[in-house]
């Protein structure tokens, strides 16, 4: 008899867990809208504008033969952000779905509040995945997503992999808003930062930042860019400034989240020359934070391998007189660059993106606890920063010496 009960109940239980099987949270796809991109804004009374950009599915399907866009966007406002998502709802009749997200990005004037105001319905939302990315938008997130670049067919990929390989040209940052949103919870000894993005039109870009004239031949297709470059800086939950290129490059050298970039040196003993060295192979970052007698001392130890890239030389040989030379130019270069940021950050926004703090606090958090309130506006800035850099030749390029010159070292 026991047996029996024992029998009867374990198939009860199979047949819970079957009839259980399945995603808990299970939505129907003709009721919900996928929020692929997100937008915030302010607008004139101060309201919160969520601009989301949500795919066509239609439009995606191979076999359905429509042409035309495959992403919509629409703005709604409200006092809050969940109160703008909501609104969606009464608009277009679907509910918004976050575990799609990839990109979120501020507007400049609304990041120049304190953006613990509208981001905290996202660390809230449990549909929110923590890949998504965060970034800085120079004018209106509006703009960047309503735009429709003609290079490819959801902007919303082209925003993602813009962020996603940031680190391989080394002039701004990548960051998922679960690292931004933990720096925003606890700011002292490590402010958030974020990769930075511009809306720009081909021709613009063509004409100020490539430095020629553009195309004026007729037919000229021109399509609207997301080009990255800087980082925001951000305190107490503010945006406080921007970084540039080389800032941004200085402050990745320090936190070691820089993959791979290019860096141009002069060619030796010639001019209107220059080396382009390519960072590679292994990269290393060490930092110790002191405070003695009212005084912080920040020393940096930067280990980096590079490559030769190309040569525009017609003298260039590679010899140890000039290897030595290379790794000299390389390091002098990043300790310029890392001193770049430090003052941009440190000095003028007063600032520790750099979590010179958290160092520190590791090392002693009895001191720290004393010092973390004058820390960012008071030490830090007056801060000693000692950097050490070293470079090392990884490989050379596949000729030792310029194939110009080649007969004359034959």
């Amino acid at each position: 008899m026991r047996n029996l009960r024992r029998s009867v109940n374990l198939l009860l239980l199979s047949g819970i867990l079957i009839l259980t099987t399945g995603c808990w949270n299970r939505q129907e796809a003709d009721k919900i809208e996928y929020v692929l991109a997100a937008g915030v804004d302010l607008n004139d009374k101060g309201q919160i504008v969520l601009t989301v950009l949500t795919p066509v599915l239609e439009a995606m399907k191979p076999t359905s033969g429509l042409k035309g866009e495959q992403k919509k966007t629409l703005s709604v406002v409200g006092d809050t952000t969940f109160e703008a998502a909501r609104s969606y709802l009464q608009i277009v009749g679907r509910k918004l779905y976050w575990s799609h997200l990839q990109v979120l990005v501020i507007g400049e004037k609304a990041a120049r509040t304190d953006v613990r105001h509208y981001l905290d319905f996202f660390s809230s939302d449990p549909e929110l995945r923590g890949t998504a990315y965060i970034a800085l938008v120079k004018g209106r997130a509006l703009d960047m997503l309503e735009s429709t670049p003609d290079i490819t067919a959801i902007s919303s990929n082209y925003l993602k992999d813009s962020i996603k390989n940031t680190d391989l040209d080394g002039k701004s940052v990548k960051v998922h808003f679960t690292e931004f949103a933990r720096k925003l919870a606890e700011p002292t000894g490590g402010q958030p930062y974020t990769s930075m993005l511009q809306l720009v039109e081909q021709a613009d870009y063509v004409k100020n930042t490539v430095g020629v004239k553009p195309y004026q031949g007729g037919g000229a297709k021109q399509s609207s860019l997301f080009y990255t470059s800087g980082t925001g800086v951000f305190s107490n939950g503010m945006l406080v400034g921007t970084l540039n290129g080389t800032e941004s490059r200085g402050f990745m050298w320090v936190t070691g989240k820089l993959k791979t970039a290019i860096v141009t040196v002069p060619c030796p003993n010639e001019s209107n020359c220059q080396i382009s060295l390519e960072i590679a192979g292994e990269k290393k970052s060490k930092s110790k934070v002191y405070y003695t007698d009212g005084k912080a001392v920040i020393q940096l130890l930067i280990s980096v391998e590079f490559n030769i890239g190309d040569k525009a030389s017609s003298k260039f040989k590679v010899d140890a007189k000039t290897i030595s030379y290379l790794e000299e130019q390389l390091s002098n270069t990043i300790r310029n660059e890392v001193h770049m940021a430090f003052r941009k950050v440190a000095i003028d926004y007063k600032s520790d993106i750099f979590a010179f703090g958290n160092r520190l606090e590791d090392r002693n958090p009895k001191l720290w606890k004393q010092i973390k309130d004058q820390w960012e506006k008071e030490i830090l800035p007056e801060a000693e920063l000692d950097v050490q850099v070293i470079s090392k030749l990884r490989r050379t390029s596949r000729t030792l010496y310029s194939p110009w010159v080649k007969a004359e070292h034959s």
